[in-house]
């Protein structure tokens, strides 16, 4: 009797709360996270009686929220970022009045979801293939995968709905998530580019092909792909890393100056697929190499200029030395033959009579204009020479 009593105290306690075991509330689909536009369904099982037995409401954070109604679930569409919170679904009796009420269940709203997708290497070798995943930051995704090419428009892979996909095709891969047997999906990710990597070797060459270049020079650079020169291709070059030009040519010409001092470097891709390339060629330098003057080529130019001044100056030289020895010479002959003519009215018949018997030297008398017998003689220089004129005999130096 005893225990009967302990009982009933008890069980008037819990209604009196508003609380007791066995009501719970679920909700569907049991996801822990939605999303603006979803929908959810409240589910308040009473676990006494009859569902009909009971009214039933849905409060959130403890205040009402679904009024009062005869079905024990409870859509709430559209799902709104404000519907995060507790909420507890309690159940009246219909022939009584009495209250029971659930434990809380939380519901939380996020933002529309915008999946992550990563790939292994997005290079493959011809024949490879490479892993793709999609993931979202919540449970209950299917996924739905796009690809793309240069030539032809977006299209689903229709077979693929998991999260992670295996493929060997080149191309622009994007995915998205989508709710089971509902009308929602995430948004889209980023895209993914997956490419095919020839093995075909690429050879950078140069024309001219000289190990020093100078300012203000040119040199074109020509990409060519070993193996492939039946193939149609599109090249890129890229300078220190940079991509500097595109195209269908696969020459580069580069003009050098004082600064140049950079690598080069091309790659090619099918033009029929642009998403099949080959590898880098190796590093290509080309800088302006700095010319070291050596001694005869730096006084070449002085010379050309000096040369012809100081053959002028030398025969200028030459010249007055002519002039100043010639000068001198005449000088003496005028003071001997001044000396030799004093009293020649006296004498004529005596020099005469000496140059035919040989005792005197004749000496040419010439008499520059102005002078007056009175200039005077320097003495002979080394290397003049005067010849003693003696009929009869030889000439000696």
């Amino acid at each position: 009797m005893t225990k009967v009593l302990g009982f009933i105290l008890v069980m008037n306690a819990l209604l009196c709360c508003g609380h007791a075991e066995g009501t719970i509330l679920t909700i569907d689909p049991n996801w822990s996270t939605f999303h603006p536009g979803e929908r959810v369904t409240f589910i308040c099982d009473m676990n006494e009686g009859k569902d009909t037995d009971w009214e039933y409401e849905i409060k959130k954070n403890g205040e009402q929220f679904l009024h009062s109604n005869p079905r024990k679930s409870f859509t709430l569409l559209p799902i709104q970022i404000d519907h995060s919170d507790e909420y507890q679904c309690c159940g009246h009796r219909k022939s009584s009045g009495d209250t029971k009420c659930s434990d809380t269940v939380s519901l939380t709203v996020t933002a529309q979801p915008k999946p992550t997708q990563t790939a292994g290497p997005t290079t493959i070798p011809v024949g490879g293939s490479v892993t793709l995943s999609c993931s979202l930051p919540s449970a209950g995704w299917k996924y739905k995968w796009y690809i793309r090419t240069k030539n032809t428009p977006e299209v689903q892979l229709t077979d693929e709905e998991n999260r992670d996909i295996n493929v060997a095709q080149a191309g622009i891969y994007r995915c998205l998530g989508m709710r089971p047997n509902e009308n929602y999906q995430s948004l889209v990710s980023d895209e993914v580019s997956i490419t095919i990597s020839f093995s075909n070797e690429v050879v950078v060459t140069r024309q001219p092909n000289r190990p020093q270049m100078f300012s203000g020079e040119s040199i074109t650079l020509t990409c060519e792909v070993q193996g492939g020169e039946t193939t149609e291709w599109t090249c890129e070059w890229r300078r220190d890393g940079k991509t500097v030009k595109v195209g269908n040519d696969k020459h580069l010409t580069v003009s050098v100056n004082e600064s140049s001092s950079e690598e080069y470097m091309c790659q090619c891709r099918r033009r029929d697929d642009w998403f099949s390339v080959t590898k880098w060629s190796e590093k290509i330098p080309v800088s302006v190499s700095v010319m070291v003057s050596s001694p005869v080529s730096s006084s070449f130019p002085l010379l050309l200029i000096v040369g012809p001044f100081s053959g002028i100056v030398l025969i200028v030289l030459l010249l007055l030395l002519w002039h100043y020895r010639r000068s001198n010479v005449l000088c003496c002959i005028s003071s001997q033959s001044s000396a030799t003519n004093h009293g020649v009215d006296q004498t004529e018949g005596h020099l005469y009579s000496s140059l035919l018997h040989g005792t005197t030297s004749l000496y040419e008398t010439v008499h520059p204009s102005g002078a007056t017998g009175n200039e005077r003689c320097h003495n002979p220089e080394e290397g003049s020479v005067y010849v003693n004129v003696r009929p009869g005999h030889k000439s000696s130096a």
